[in-house]
């Protein structure tokens, strides 16, 4: 269905290099909060709370966080919105058992499930609201995965999609792309040296290549989600969208 949908392409990593991605992710779980908000310059949870906002979550609504990792953005969930159920979703296992660790005292309404992202294991319209964060771009396959965001999705909920941007506009794109692929892993070093060997964060490389640049990645939402917001942040280097079925 995807590849008939305006504006989608084959965007998302190789079946080889998502394995090699979720690997430096569960390596980098012990520094995984402290680097990522060091290299976002404390915008990435700036912008998971901004997506948390734009939701509107009702006290004892039905959230999916996909792509849970140690459950950074599931903690802010769990603070501030109070859902009845809390289902966080990982392809790693290593993934799921940190954010069980992590979120023990606020698992009484927190279920944990493996999966892929394009082959989402839930009934349709269960989802009062879904939230995925620094993830996406992760996907083997991006347009089907909102696919399948869309499908669990209840019919008057949303979708937010936080991540890193890819600008539009090719001065901002160059700089982004420079950041990404020669500052960051420099920044990322420099706070684990001593700590830890190698350095996983280099594997962000690859998924932003992968990435449709913004705009491309808002008519993908559009093909699924009619009402789509979308705010910048670090000059479009990093992103959050809303997709909603309704205009409510």
């Amino acid at each position: 269905m995807a590849a008939s949908r305006s504006g989608e392409s084959s965007a998302g990593l190789s079946p080889e290099t998502s394995k090699k991605v979720v690997a430096a992710i569960e390596e980098s779980i012990p520094f995984y909060d402290q680097v990522n908000n060091l290299i976002s310059f404390r915008r990435a949870q700036l912008a998971r709370g901004f997506a948390i906002q734009m939701l509107q979550l009702g006290r004892g609504s039905v959230v999916l966080d996909a792509g849970i990792g140690p459950g950074t953005t599931s903690r802010l969930l769990m603070e501030s919105a109070k859902p009845g159920l809390l289902v966080g979703f990982d392809a790693s296992w290593k993934q799921l058992e940190t954010a069980k660790s992590n979120l023990s005292a606020l698992a009484s309404s927190l279920q944990l499930v493996r999966g892929s992202f394009e082959f989402l294991p839930f009934r349709d319209n269960v989802f009062d609201a879904i939230i995925t964060c620094y993830a996406l771009r992760d996907s083997v396959d991006i347009p089907k995965a909102i696919g399948e965001y869309h499908r669990v999705c209840s019919e008057s909920g949303a979708f937010a999609d936080v991540d890193l941007g890819k600008p539009d506009n090719l001065l901002k794109r160059a700089g982004s792309m420079f950041y990404i692929r020669y500052l960051m892993p420099l920044i990322a070093k420099a706070a684990i040296i001593g700590k830890m060997k190698g350095n996983p964060w280099r594997m962000i490389i690859p998924t932003y290549k992968s990435l449709p640049t913004n705009n491309s990645l808002v008519l993908q939402m559009k093909n699924y989600f009619p009402y789509v917001e979308f705010k910048e942040f670090l000059m479009g280097g990093i992103v959050v969208m809303i997709g909603r079925r309704t205009s409510g």
